[in-house]
């Protein structure tokens, strides 16, 4: 019974991380009327889940809190974690996010949480481990997870740059794409000097987009950022030139942004 009330409550909890903030209010609403008529410890639970993810923290730990005395507490620990977290309570936090892992180890969500805490208690190396395993029990997982697990292995440290970029890599060989993951190692890399791997980068991104016009802009625009400046009004004209018969929004702006950027060269 504990198994199934805890698949239950964590497939509903994995859905509502993506919920828009104006649903929220009206979910809140919904589960404020059956609670009146027939409180039950899953309503606590997906109450505390949309507080905490209205922002409401205090709300989301009463619920919590009548939750775990009406069922089990172990399929609360992860949003227990959750809120010690946000609270900046990180030891409290680890403590909460380990026993939901000896409850459930094949929930990715509670590793990169978990990540998140090791890492604000400057345990690195824990916090790569974790989020790496975490893609482990993910068939795809999101390019943004990528990104937000390489933040959080860089956050500003020089000495984390490589671990962060080879983490990128990791997601696009795994995952077929290069794209944002691909820009996140460029700006990581500009950020740290490195302007011929950006520019190398640059040039496997434009394979994959074909090197049309937005993507000869960006490169332009790195050009420029490293002091090449012959090759990026070169670049940008090129753009320009490209530009020719295609009238979309989006082109348009490109050409007064394109436009702008070579009257400087003047």
């Amino acid at each position: 019974m504990l198994k199934k009330i805890a698949c239950a409550f964590l497939v509903w909890s994995a859905s509502g991380l993506t919920l828009a903030h104006p649903g929220i209010h009206e979910q809140v609403d919904v589960l404020n009327e059956q609670l009146k008529k027939q409180p039950t410890y899953q309503m606590y639970a997906q109450r505390a889940h949309l507080n905490f993810e209205g922002g409401h923290i205090d709300l989301a730990l009463k619920d919590l809190n009548t939750a775990a005395k009406m069922g089990p507490k172990a399929p609360l620990l992860f949003e227990y974690g959750n809120i010690a977290l946000v609270k900046g309570e990180y030891a409290k936090a680890l403590k909460y996010f380990n026993q939901f892992i000896q409850f459930n180890n094949k929930y990715p969500e509670v590793y990169q949480a978990r990540a998140k805490a090791l890492q604000k208690m400057g345990r690195t190396r824990e916090a790569i481990q974790d989020i790496k395993h975490s893609f482990q029990l993910q068939q795809a997982p999101h390019p943004g997870l990528y990104i937000e697990a390489a933040n959080l292995i860089y956050s500003q440290k020089t000495s984390h740059l490589q671990p962060a970029i080879d983490l990128l890599d990791e997601g696009i060989a795994r995952l077929g794409v290069q794209g944002q993951l691909q820009e996140r190692a460029i700006d990581l890399l500009l950020e740290n000097k490195q302007s011929a791997m950006a520019a190398e980068r640059m040039l496997r991104l434009g394979n994959e987009r074909n090197h049309n016009v937005f993507w000869r802009s960006d490169y332009a625009a790195l050009l420029l950022k490293t002091g090449r400046q012959n090759d990026a009004q070169n670049e940008f004209t090129r753009a320009l030139q490209e530009t020719k018969g295609m009238d979309s929004a989006a082109v348009s702006e490109l050409k007064v942004k394109i436009s702008q950027q070579l009257a400087q060269f003047k």
